[in-house]
């Protein structure tokens, strides 16, 4: 097995570097998302854009704004495979675990949370930083719905795919599988199969087509 040793990268979270043309594009954003002139979808997937998703302001309108909707996460000319992923929320009892937030985040085609390198140096770097991220809320069904690329895994590492996942329900952080993993990923050999689900981690199946997979994830809120 290899043994993965992250390297680390500074990525400068802070609108000083584009000025105030970052800053006035920022607002401008907030704005057309409050008075839905534009969509959490059209602002994560435009180009112009990109460069703000790093930025702890820009991702804090996109979490203010969530709403209960099929998100879009990439632009058109995102390389990679372009998947769906739906997931259901429920409590131990089986009841919907609806209106919460919803978290998703996770690594390019080449296995990069940067533009630029595999990680993000700062706290929680990746957690707060990649440039592949989503906010959404479940619906009364408890059900979400994003549509992305399939994710790799890290470089020099034998670590599968997967897409992080935290969810709140008024303002409390929920206790969850914080991965979802891919059934064909060929580093989900049978040892980390074993332990990827022995951590609680989630593992499906596609249930669409090659072309356009589709992975759904039956999420239980751990007590």
């Amino acid at each position: 097995m290899k043994i993965y040793i992250p390297v680390l990268y500074f990525v400068f979270v802070s609108c000083s570097s584009s000025g105030q043309d970052a800053n006035k594009l920022i607002r401008q954003i907030d704005g057309e998302l409050t008075k839905r002139q534009t969509s959490i979808s059209k602002v994560l997937s435009d180009t112009a854009f990109m460069f703000l998703h790093p930025f702890t302001e820009f991702r804090e309108i996109i979490k203010r704004h969530a709403k209960a909707e099929t998100v879009t996460m990439i632009s058109p000319v995102e390389p990679g495979k372009k998947i769906k992923v739906k997931g259901s929320i429920t409590t131990g009892n089986g009841k919907a675990l609806n209106d919460a937030l919803v978290y998703v985040y996770h690594t390019s085609d080449k296995g990069w949370y940067s533009d630029t390198a595999a990680h993000i140096q700062q706290y929680e770097g990746d957690t707060r930083h990649a440039r592949l991220f989503a906010y959404l809320k479940t619906d009364d069904k408890g059900e979400f719905e994003f549509e992305t690329i399939q994710p790799k895994g890290y470089p020099n590492s034998d670590l599968p795919a997967h897409i992080h996942i935290m969810v709140w329900k008024d303002g409390n952080i929920v206790g969850i599988p914080g991965e979802l993993l891919f059934d064909d990923d060929p580093r989900l050999i049978p040892e980390r199969r074993f332990r990827s689900l022995g951590e609680g981690f989630l593992i499906e199946k596609n249930s669409g087509t090659l072309q356009r997979p589709v992975y759904s994830y039956k999420i239980v809120v751990k007590k």
